[in-house]
């Protein structure tokens, strides 16, 4: 019965696999290629065992607390590490950036907001492990690499790789945050 069924409405789906087939093949023709570029880093010292914001934590136990990280659950910090480091305040510059490179392409950029361009940074902490997979992906193959470039060297600078800094560094960043609050 569901043969003759079928056989009996054959035209009818032929017809509908016919133009999903053609609509299909064209969306694939018109739509523009997406490009991707990627790199990883390794977010724990190698030496302690513990991401920067746990050392912090282990340093001054009222500073975690009053930032949410009770204890020195390595796991939770470097999910809070994570989210530092998918802040607005960390990729600002890179926003900036691809604003401005959007700009001098000839795209209206007035309405683009940092939470529109977010999803096409793409940061995920490998599962059991202290490394951060970071993916950048755009239809302006000429834009993916100098965006991932200044991720890179955005999150090396706010993680203090120069390691002269260190604490200073990150009272310096707090303090300028402060004032841009203030300001706003």
């Amino acid at each position: 019965q569901v043969a003759g069924a079928l056989g009996r409405q054959r035209r009818l789906i032929a017809a509908i696999a016919g133009a999903s087939l053609m609509l299909s093949g064209l969306y694939a023709f018109i739509r523009k290629p997406v490009w991707e570029g990627q790199f990883q880093i390794v977010l724990e010292d190698q030496d302690s065992g513990m991401g920067r914001l746990a050392q912090l934590a282990a340093q001054n136990p009222m500073l975690a607390n009053l930032a949410g990280l009770r204890g020195s659950n390595g796991a939770s910090s470097l999910e809070t590490e994570v989210k530092i480091l998918e802040s607005p305040s960390v990729l600002k510059p890179v926003y900036d950036f691809v604003l401005k490179e959007r700009r001098q392409a000839g795209e209206n950029v007035d309405r683009y907001t940092f939470a529109d361009w977010l999803p096409s940074l793409k940061v995920e902490l490998a599962k059991g492990t202290s490394v951060l997979n970071i993916a950048y992906q755009d239809t302006n193959k000429e834009l993916v690499l100098p965006v991932i470039k200044r991720v890179s060297q955005t999150y090396q600078s706010y993680s203090g790789r120069d390691r002269s800094r260190g604490l200073t560094q990150a009272v310096t960043y707090l303090e300028e945050q402060v004032s841009t609050l203030k300001n706003q």
